[in-house]
């Protein structure tokens, strides 16, 4: 046996790292820990010279049994274009847009092979049926709008179905798409109910923000963090009792599978329990207690306005796109300033609004299907859809695939543990039925960034980072009501 490490495998200190998704019942375990000893044996294992040569450790011996150590000729290649990957048979997970996915021995990738396992975990956040009606205050309910299909039909949803009193908060970052843009405005028109507030930081502060998040991870991708320092007051200071967030479903389940929840987080039984030791604390402390939602938006923008707590650092709690946004957030103190002030506040008063989550499937009835959504939208709001109408995962911004390309080509290079957002989630929408087997593979192909070459659409983050404007049209008009 000429012994190397399987492929997606590294050691790093007296860590193993599968950059991956494993199979059933590691698919959770990205980490093994081997010890220093190990960890430097392994960095040495090169697949020409023998077992023999090597030190043997029982922990070394495990690792051959377990298939991480393997002999040269077992080693797995990772594929170097779509044409060349392994498909799950059920979704369109496959080991290039995902390098390192294991496929079981029936073809199932782990996330298809899980989906029952992991069916009633909806969202880390509070997830309500309905937002009830408050008469005592201006509005019910405050959403963050883009223009997106996603947040269209939540705005729709709440509006025209719920019936309530809503707020469209929309920000105008410099890189929305143009028929977001026309979208925002022919809600405007469609839904005279809905008041619209329309903000955008200052440039020269929003451009510190990208440079810095843009050096960490080759993106600029840290929305909606900004609309939190943008907005957060005004709720607060205008008692808006909701903020909804109406993620696409397998958004909120990326989470999951790319570790940055453990599935007991989504279980409402261990977030009531959480809630209750967070208010025995601020009980014993004179504090008013947090209601439902309350004390997630304000862990939520605690962590935006002043970074990782104590408790993260001590139990090294990861989530590299936090991480980056917060440093990024430090780069503009002036515009921080006064929403630290605000977030201090509401940790004394609790006086904010409980930030919940709107499940899409139900708001549906049964299924958020991408296509069924959209006709809705048209015929109801006069929502514009992207000139590629065959894409249908986050449909509001023009750099998507600027994203896409970057997280991809990080990932495979083993340079973040971040596995791709748009490769997990086209793959769980489509084992979910949102949209065919085929309408995902399709848009992996055509509309996504897991290229080699970067996107043309890069030259726009790289002109607004060395001072210059991306092209398109202005935001929507911020004349009369839709400022407040």
């Amino acid at each position: 046996m000429r012994p190397i490490l399987q492929s997606r495998w590294r050691a790093e200190g007296a860590m193993l790292v599968y950059y991956g998704l494993r199979r059933w019942p590691n698919t959770l375990k990205q980490t093994l820990f081997v010890g220093g000893r190990t960890g430097r044996l392994l960095r040495t294992l090169d697949g020409i010279r023998p077992l023999e040569s090597y030190s043997s450790t029982p922990m070394l011996r495990r690792l051959i049994r377990m298939g991480v150590v393997v002999d040269v000729s077992q080693r797995r290649t990772v594929p170097t274009s779509l044409g060349e990957a392994r498909f799950c048979v059920n979704c369109a997970a496959n080991d290039y847009t995902i390098p390192g996915l294991e496929l079981d021995e029936t073809g199932l990738c782990p996330m298809c092979r899980t989906a029952k396992r992991f069916r009633s975990c909806k969202n880390i956040l509070p997830v309500v049926p309905e937002i009830p009606p408050s008469p005592d205050r201006r509005y019910d309910v405050a959403v963050f709008y883009t223009g997106g299909k996603d947040s269209s039909y939540l705005l729709y949803h709440l509006a025209c179905e719920q019936k309530l009193r809503v707020l469209a908060l929309c920000w105008a970052i410099p890189f929305a798409s143009n028929w977001a843009k026309e979208s925002i405005r022919q809600a405007q028109r469609h839904l005279p109910q809905v008041d619209f507030l329309v903000e955008a930081a200052p440039e020269e502060d929003l451009r510190k923000i990208y440079q810095r998040v843009y050096a960490l991870q080759k993106n600029v991708c840290i929305c909606p963090s900004v609309a939190y320092v943008l907005f957060f007051q005004r709720l607060a200071r205008w008692r808006v009792p909701y903020l909804v967030l109406g993620n696409e479903p397998a958004q909120c389940k990326n989470l999951l599978y790319n570790g940055m929840a453990p599935p007991i987080a989504f279980h409402p039984a261990a977030q009531r329990l959480a809630r209750l030791f967070w208010n025995c604390g601020r009980v014993l402390t004179l504090r008013r207690p947090f209601a439902s939602g309350q004390m997630e938006l304000y862990l939520l923008v605690k962590q935006l306005a002043f970074g990782r707590g104590p408790l993260a650092r001590l139990f090294h709690w990861r989530n590299e796109l936090v991480d980056h946004t917060c440093q990024a957030l430090a780069q503009a103190p002036e515009l921080m300033a006064p929403f630290r002030d605000a977030v201090r506040q509401a940790g004394r008063d609790a006086r904010l609004p409980a930030l919940v989550h709107l499940d899409l499937d139900a708001a549906a009835g049964g299924v958020y299907q991408w296509q069924a959504v959209k006709e809705r939208l048209i015929a109801a709001l006069g929502w514009v859809d992207a000139p590629d109408t065959g894409k249908g995962l986050h449909t509001s911004c023009q750099l998507e695939r600027c994203k896409e390309w970057s997280q991809f080509t990080r990932f495979q290079a083993m340079e973040s543990r971040t596995l791709p957002f748009s490769a997990v989630e086209l793959s769980l929408a489509s084992s979910g039925g949102a949209l065919t087997r085929k309408q995902a593979i399709y848009e992996l192909e055509h509309h996504t960034g897991f290229t080699a070459e970067p996107p043309e659409e890069l030259a726009q983050i790289t002109a607004f980072l060395s001072g210059g404007t991306p092209e398109g049209e202005p935001p929507p008009s911020q004349q009369g009501r839709d400022r407040l």
